[in-house]
């Protein structure tokens, strides 16, 4: 599986089951039903969703994240699973939290509960 947010692999980030993939239609002004209840189909586009978990982080680890799904658009690389080959798309991530989970008794501070969404332009 590959998964990377501007070249940076960031597979190692990943909590066990921490990605979910989907596919949201985007679709056109005739879209919908009609008075006789046919379903009409106006699809203008596909647009791929990853929404990412990660696992307990160290500060560091947390700043790379962070500093890397920080700009408008970012490039993401990943091995998409209906072709099962390498696919680059622009995306964009938005609202995402964590919180301040624990310091170790060496001083090493942890963060948990990132998750954030990576959309299609």
């Amino acid at each position: 599986m590959t998964f990377q947010i501007s070249g940076t692999d960031i597979t190692p980030y990943i909590a066990y089951g921490g990605l979910k993939w989907q596919r949201s239609d985007v679709d056109g002004p005739n879209a919908g039903r009609s008075l006789d209840g046919d379903l009409i189909r106006d699809r203008k586009a596909t647009k791929i969703r990853w929404d990412v978990t990660c696992i307990p982080l160290t500060a560091a680890q947390m700043s790379t994240i962070l500093t890397l799904i920080e700009p408008e658009w970012v490039m993401v690389t990943y091995t998409d699973p209906v072709t099962n080959t390498n696919t680059t798309a622009q995306m964009y991530s938005n609202n995402f939290g964590m919180n301040y989970q624990m310091i170790t008794r060496q001083g090493v501070e942890y963060y948990a509960g990132l998750t954030f969404p990576l959309i299609e332009q």
